[in-house]
């Protein structure tokens, strides 16, 4: 089952509405309109994940490898709505431990997906700047990678003043992030595409050495 409007709808009013009340009287849209087809893209994807990671934790369920739709409003500041606008899944070895993730989402604004982390720890971005800066085999192989596929880009919060200035600029790209991550942006014309696991599919594997080059090189973060 793909997503239809009805996702988008009820993504964009249980947003709006920000109101357990109405949440739960409307669960069983929630439940066939939103986690029914993100639980089914899941499946048809994590096939080719696992092959390109075989300790990817692959659980399509809300809560496990599929996010929850509503915050827990006990660790985030009191203005901020309870319920969000977006779901995602993600495919990560294992959660807390500061490993990068493949992950995909929808929104009222279409879909999404991509590869990194959301904050890399400061150790590990350390790690992956001497890699680069030694044009380390690992590294060229990332870098070949990201030239050759066009739709997901390098992002996350840079130095304001570069370090890294003596280098090309091929290097810089990768040593001027703080933090990393490679994402495709909304594309709202393949929302409803009975095609979208294979494209999603084929920019992850695109990408694979670069997820490779990340997770090789994650200072995993201790308890």
């Amino acid at each position: 089952m793909a997503f239809t409007e009805e996702t988008l709808s009820f993504l964009m009013e249980n947003h709006i509405m920000d109101s357990r009340e109405w949440f739960h009287k409307h669960k069983a849209e929630y439940e066939e309109y939103v986690v029914r087809p993100m639980a089914e893209l899941y499946a048809l994807i994590a096939p080719a994940m696992l092959k390109i990671d075989p300790e990817f934790i692959c659980i399509p369920q809300v809560g496990k490898s599929i996010s929850r739709l509503w915050r827990d409003t006990r660790m985030q500041k009191a203005d901020l709505p309870v319920y969000r606008e977006s779901i995602w899944g993600s495919f990560i070895r294992e959660k807390y431990r500061g490993y990068p993730s493949y992950w995909f989402a929808v929104s009222p604004g279409g879909v999404e997906w991509g590869m990194g982390w959301y904050q890399a720890g400061n150790e590990t971005m350390k790690a992956l700047r001497e890699k680069v800066l030694a044009d380390d085999p690992e590294w060229l192989a990332a870098d070949e990678a990201y030239r050759k596929q066009k739709r997901l880009r390098i992002g996350g919060e840079t130095y304001k003043k570069s370090p890294f200035t003596a280098q090309p600029e091929n290097k810089r790209l990768w040593l001027d992030q703080r933090n990393i991550y490679l994402e495709s942006g909304l594309l709202p014309s393949l929302t409803f595409s009975d095609d979208l696991h294979k494209r999603i599919i084929k920019d992850f594997r695109a990408v694979a050495p670069i997820y490779r080059f990340f997770v090789n090189n994650t200072v995993r973060w201790e308890w």
